[in-house]
């Protein structure tokens, strides 16, 4: 790997709708370990047969999960050997700032999923609530401190 940042951010949004993509579990866990991997922008360098190893299973096995995460559109099928392409939704990015310039990059190429996903989006840049009325921190009395009470209670101790 790079000495790059290690990419912590992810749409939260296009996880929840993963178990959509009905992957089985060796796929699964194929794309588990892509995902620890990655780069930012979901660059992944590893090979087959080091997944293989990793996961104490054949490589026919691994080549079959890959084909299924391509199957589903999960993971890009045009790159070299040795190297996969997450899908820009759910690759990591170093930041949320990062993930929206990437994704508004006309350079950047969004494909198509193969599953059912409802409509996943990048996280929003700013609250929901803005100028909606809606007062995250009400204040019942309008800004004036709670008045002191008017006697201390008698404390006694037990015992």
């Amino acid at each position: 790997m790079s000495d790059s940042p290690v990419p912590g951010f992810r749409n939260p949004d296009a996880f929840e709708v993963l178990p959509n993509a009905c992957l089985n579990t060796t796929a699964r866990d194929v794309f588990d370990i892509l995902q620890a991997r990655q780069e930012p922008c979901g660059l992944v360098r590893i090979r087959q047969t080091d997944l293989a190893k990793r996961l104490n299973i054949s490589q026919a096995a691994v080549s079959r999960a890959i084909g299924q995460l391509k199957d589903k559109g999960l993971l890009n099928g045009r790159h070299r050997q040795g190297s996969v392409l997450i899908h820009p939704l759910f690759a990591a990015y170093e930041s949320l700032a990062h993930m929206l310039n990437h994704l508004s990059d006309p350079d950047t190429f969004v494909w198509p999923l193969n599953f059912p996903t409802g409509n996943i989006r990048p996280p929003r840049t700013s609250d929901a609530r803005t100028n909606t009325g809606f007062d995250p921190n009400p204040d019942p009395d309008g800004g004036e401190d709670a008045p002191a009470p008017e006697t201390r209670p008698n404390l006694r101790l037990a015992g």
